[in-house]
């Protein structure tokens, strides 16, 4: 497994700017070759050298293989995204964009001393392990249907081999404090139920939080068009999936599925994240980045089994679109996006009556602060008492509540404005003379 070092070293590096070059960026054999470069070998081993072992409870090792890539074979068929090592490289670069957005934290929901945590569809393992560090008395399992997770883990951390969309699930009822999934988009064929599952065996006062991507590329500016090939690939993926019984959600269908299962206070946190680093602010110029290199490394991985199996697609016409793609992937004048949805919901306690409440927090990405707002400690929320739109309301790392804020707290980035003009047209001017 691909990995970046210990989180403090792994907030701490950035790609080099040649890393941003057409034809400079992807010489490293891989993305895990680029990383490895910068961090160091080193730091990559000491990560897990440190680690206690604990055996993968079980071993599905005959892979399927198609159109050149590797693929589960436990329930085969049941996830479209390849499991081979450009996947998992790609994985662990998405932990760390999504750390990079929410200012280092795990997780959202307010825990205190969780100890039964569970990890829906873990993939390479990177957030249990992490988990299993920060709540070091918690007992951390993470299924998946394939075995790709390191052999070397904490002590208080076990991987499983399960599918979450089994009629029933092994564990008790109103067992776990905490149970987390992460990205299982294409992968989940009935969403609401998955939901409702995670409600049944959460203890009553625990909490489940859904982390997700919204595939669709969109802008807030119309410079990204809908005759834009990453346009098409937003309705092709999508209509894919759907074909194959694995549709995606819209970043606002959670939290009616949470509610509907049962679970109150409900806590959405809406990020936005950048296909390269087009963006003036600097927290997501950095996000930008990596999200770029993860685009050019996964995107034709991502696409080829869902476009081949839900459309009936040959693998020459994938790789024909994935041309037409990857020059808007670099195109700074594009100013695309993609949203991150965390959905964070309490089960309430036994016997309790307690109304249902949901606040949805836009996150701005912005560092700059007003009103005397710090960011947050991990795992921060705002309080339930904190009103939507209250400009006094709890704000975390780089966000503010929906509704009314002092100007000077939204930047260009803020969701439903426009970009300010001059932003606009000094992005086009880098990009043209990067293109020059």
């Amino acid at each position: 497994m691909a990995g970046l070092g210990d989180p403090a070293k792994r907030m701490a590096f950035s790609p080099p700017a040649s890393l941003l070059e057409a034809d400079e960026v992807f010489a490293c054999r891989s993305a895990y070759g680029c990383l490895t470069q910068i961090v160091g070998i080193s730091a990559y081993a000491a990560y897990f050298s440190d680690l206690d072992s604990a055996s993968i409870t079980a071993s599905v090792l005959d892979y399927e293989f198609e159109n050149g890539r590797r693929y589960h074979a436990y329930k085969a068929g049941s996830y479209p995204l390849p499991n081979d090592e450009p996947e998992l490289e790609r994985l662990d670069v998405k932990h760390h964009i999504t750390l990079l957005l929410t200012g280092g934290n795990l997780h959202f929901a307010p825990l205190a001393k969780p100890n039964r945590i569970l990890d829906i569809g873990t993939g390479t393992g990177i957030w249990a392990i992490e988990m299993a560090e920060q709540y070091p008395n918690a007992q951390v399992i993470g299924t998946d249907l394939s075995p790709i997770q390191p052999q070397w883990v904490p002590d208080n951390v076990r991987f499983e081999i399960d599918d979450c969309e089994a009629k029933t699930w092994d564990w008790p009822e109103d067992h776990f404090d905490y149970i987390h999934s992460r990205y299982m988009i294409a992968s989940i064929g009935n969403w609401a139920s998955l939901i409702r599952k995670a409600y049944k065996h959460i203890k009553p006062g625990g909490y489940f939080e859904l982390q997700e991507l919204d595939c669709r590329f969109t802008s807030d500016d119309n410079t990204l068009l809908p005759t834009h090939s990453l346009s098409s690939w937003s309705s092709l993926i999508t209509e894919a999936a759907c074909a194959y019984n694995r549709p995606i959600p819209r970043y606002t269908d959670y939290v009616s599925w949470f509610e509907k299962a049962g679970f109150v206070d409900i806590r959405q946190h809406i990020f936005k994240c950048p296909t390269n680093p087009w963006p003036k602010n600097k927290l997501l110029k950095e996000a930008g980045k990596f999200q770029l290199l993860a685009h050019i490394e996964g995107f034709e991985g991502i696409s080829i089994g869902l476009l081949t199996r839900g459309l009936d697609w040959k693998a020459e016409e994938v790789k024909v679109l994935m041309a037409k793609v990857r020059p808007e992937l670099k195109n700074r004048g594009i100013h695309s996006y993609q949203r991150k949805v965390f959905v964070v919901g309490r089960k309430p306690e036994r016997g309790a009556s307690e109304p249902s409440s949901t606040s949805s927090t836009i996150h701005t990405n912005t560092l700059r602060y007003g009103g005397g707002t710090a960011p947050p400690t991990p795992g921060s929320v705002a309080s339930p008492s904190s009103a939507v739109g209250s400009p006094t309301a709890a704000s975390g790392h780089g966000h503010e509540e929906t509704g009314p804020a002092p100007s000077d707290q939204i930047n260009a980035f803020t969701p439903n404005m426009p970009l300010k003009q001059e932003v606009i047209d000094a992005s086009r001017r880098e990009a043209e003379a990067e293109e020059g």
